[in-house]
């Protein structure tokens, strides 16, 4: 991973924002599928 970040800080501003944006939808996706599972194992406890 810091290898990613060295990477992306040597090749300029493209790089780097690619990396955010790639982080950014890797942290929108994860917080996704935690708030759905939540929810799923929530739901039956909500209904009894």
């Amino acid at each position: 991973m810091p290898y990613l970040f060295y990477l992306a800080y040597g090749e300029g501003q493209f790089g780097a924002t690619a990396s955010g944006v790639f982080l950014g939808i890797a942290g929108l996706v994860i917080g996704c599928v935690a708030f759905v599972l939540l929810s799923y194992k929530a739901y039956p406890a909500d209904q009894e």
